[in-house]
């Protein structure tokens, strides 16, 4: 082995070092906000849950790249200023509860995503992931119309606009029709496959 290819692997395991305690550390609190997420939005009879981690997981994997890559232009930013130029060293001080700030929202959208679609029947409300805000409600009787589209998507639309639903299968789709159909007078188009 080259001596570039030694340097080059022990640069990469020195990051992996440092970025596995974070991204360990980030997973465990998107694990507490999930927790405080289920207690909030699945407490009662009449409410159902469509969890399918595995259609969210663009946002999953833009919210786990956003830690990582703000976490390493923090770190870096801080060697830099610790490294000869003291005077942007309150700058590193407001950049780290910048940082704090994005990452909240970062792990609060890792936790919508586990928590999945929320179909509260007694409220009378939808509840889903997005990446800002980490979650959207939509009250049942806004959803004036439901489209099933490319298999495995489902667009709501009313006053509120509009939204796609991904599912990752037809199965979890018609599962939350079937919910919403049941709550709301939205009606529903042609399948458009």
């Amino acid at each position: 082995m080259s001596k570039r290819s030694e340097k080059e692997a022990r640069e990469n395991a020195d990051l992996v070092a440092l970025l596995a305690p974070a991204l360990a550390a980030t997973a465990l609190l998107s694990y507490f906000q999930y927790r405080a997420l289920k207690k909030q939005f699945l407490s009662g009879a009449n409410v159902k849950r469509i969890d399918d981690p595995e259609a969210h997981m663009p946002i999953l994997a833009i919210s786990t790249l956003g830690i990582v890559l703000v976490l390493g232009g923090l770190y870096a930013f801080a060697v830099w200023a610790f490294k000869g130029h003291a005077v942007f060293i309150p700058a590193v001080a407001l950049s780290a509860y910048a940082v704090w700030l994005l990452i909240k929202r970062l792990l609060a959208a890792q936790a919508a995503c586990l928590l999945g679609v929320v179909v509260d029947q007694h409220a009378g409300a939808i509840t889903f992931p997005t990446l800002f805000p980490a979650l959207r409600t939509v009250r049942l009787a806004e959803v004036a119309q439901l489209t099933r589209e490319d298999g495995n998507k489902l667009l709501l639309a009313g006053e509120f606009g509009s939204y796609v639903l991904r599912f990752s299968d037809k199965r979890r789709r018609d599962e939350c029709i079937h919910l919403l159909r049941s709550r709301s007078g939205a009606r529903m188009l042609p399948e458009v496959e």
